[in-house]
């Protein structure tokens, strides 16, 4: 097991170990895994290692991070794994860049994502296809799973990716880390693309930490959030949500083992049961098809418009996919592709569905308060061989496989998924993730409690 940044830090502070070593520890595994996982899309070697001669001191001092390639870095360029769009030059560092570097935290890598990042799977026609860690012929996940490739590969000590329907949680639980998608006002996006600014879906985006720990995702957000957490306590006597029923798919035993265990560590760690009805898991789920819909049609076309001007085509797209010439990723082509199916027909549909679900995030938010924890499995599949993500989460209708992790994006819950490795999967030796949420406001009770299940489960 390798030590996480908590670890890595202390060594550094005792005098065990140095910056330099670490960052030349880390780039040498990095180099090295790159051929068999493609997950880093520039590596920054030299400045790495200028930088671990003097690193600027901080809580975060001499760490080697990874960066996703939608979060701007000064000097780059970010092009969302896309051909078409014309490639976004970053002036300066995003906000959340910035505190990482202030932090003393050293960039050594900028990480892959699929096209526009919208996909459960990483690959692009820029960069080409992630692979997971734990396994090469299955996919890390999306849209932060070059983040998940590096963390779990122990490539980086750490990364910051971002999250709009499980995408730092999905890669966290495919990759068999820790990944914490916080409530979508507590990080700065500016900076970062895409740019949903007047949306109702700028509400489920959340920006934060891939980490080898609870511990150590508690430090990134520390420094990245608007308001950093108080110290960590016992979760003696917090609330214990237990949904019952909840619309989701299981589609694999260790996933259901894993969850009855996290319950029972959470229960002896303190934390008193309660049993709730979750009902409308369907609706919601199929409300949020048309929030996608209906919200991303009109960017998407016009960021794919190219260079020169031309125009994005459906139909021609359609076409050129069938003979293998498609000038997007497949599995952008495929969201694009199901919009007209999935798109209401009724006018004033939309703002309908907006109050259905601030109606339901007042209600949900009274009943966790302050002191209540949601227990959920991350994801209903463990990580699949590449293709199949996509053609299972990229078409009409409810999927329950992963509605538990919708659910916090449409409810802009924090969330977190913690890996189960006591509870692997006997076949494929893969590793399920289980998932807390809180009410926004209350990180710090959701971190105390998924650290006693850390303690428990991995």
């Amino acid at each position: 097991m390798r030590p996480d940044a908590t670890e890595l830090l202390a060594q550094m502070q005792s005098g065990e170990r140095t910056a330099v070593s670490i960052v030349t520890e880390h780039l040498e595994r990095l180099e090295a895994n790159h051929a068999r996982l493609n997950a880093a899309v520039h590596v920054f070697k030299d400045a790495a290692l200028a930088e671990a001669k003097n690193p600027r001191p901080g809580p975060l001092s001499g760490l080697p991070i990874s960066i996703k390639e939608t979060i701007g870095i000064g000097g780059q360029s970010i092009t969302a794994g896309s051909k078409r769009m014309p490639p976004i030059v970053c002036v300066e560092d995003a906000p959340v860049v910035q505190r990482l570097r202030e932090a003393g935290a050293i960039i050594l890598a900028r990480s892959n994502v699929p096209e526009f990042a919208m996909a459960g799977e990483t690959d692009n026609l820029i960069y080409g296809r992630t692979n997971n860690p734990l396994d090469e012929s299955r996919t890390p996940g999306g849209s932060s799973g070059g983040e998940g490739a590096l963390v779990g590969s122990g490539s980086t000590a750490l990364g910051v990716g971002t999250d709009i329907l499980g995408s730092i949680r999905i890669p966290a639980a495919f990759c068999g880390v820790v990944g914490f998608k916080p409530a979508s006002g507590a990080v700065s996006k500016q900076g970062i693309w895409p740019d949903l600014t007047g949306l109702f879906l700028n509400s489920w985006l959340g920006v934060g930490p891939i980490a080898r720990s609870v511990r150590d995702a508690r430090l990134v957000y520390n420094v990245i959030a608007e308001q950093p957490l108080p110290e960590a306590k016992s979760p003696s006597g917090l609330r214990l949500i237990i949904p019952r029923p909840f619309e989701l798919e299981a589609k694999a035993d260790c996933i259901n083992a894993a969850y009855t265990m996290a319950q029972t560590v959470l229960e002896v760690a303190g934390l008193v049961v309660e049993e709730r009805p979750f009902p409308d898991i369907k609706t919601y789920f199929l409300n949020l098809q048309q929030v996608l819909a209906v919200e991303l049609e009109d960017p998407f076309y016009k960021m794919l418009v190219t260079p020169d001007g031309q125009k994005f085509s459906l139909v021609a797209e359609t076409l050129k996919q069938a003979v293998g010439r498609g000038t997007i990723y497949g599995g952008l082509f495929q969201l694009i592709a199901i919009i007209p199916v999935i798109k209401p027909r009724k006018a004033g549909r939309l703002a309908e569905v907006i109050r259905i679900y601030e109606q339901a995030r007042a209600d949900l938010y009274q009943l966790l308060g302050r002191d209540g924890v949601l227990l959920l499995p991350t994801l209903g599949v463990l990580a699949p061989p590449h293709g199949q993500m996509n053609r299972a989460s990229l078409r009409p209708g409810v999927n329950g496989t992963v509605t538990a992790m919708t659910f916090c994006n449409y409810m802009n819950l924090p969330a977190i998924t913690v890996p189960a490795w006591k509870d692997p999967d006997p076949v494929t030796g893969l590793v399920p993730g289980i998932m807390l949420a809180s009410a926004p406001g209350a990180e710090g009770a959701l971190l105390d409690a998924a650290a006693a299940l850390e303690a428990g489960i991995s």
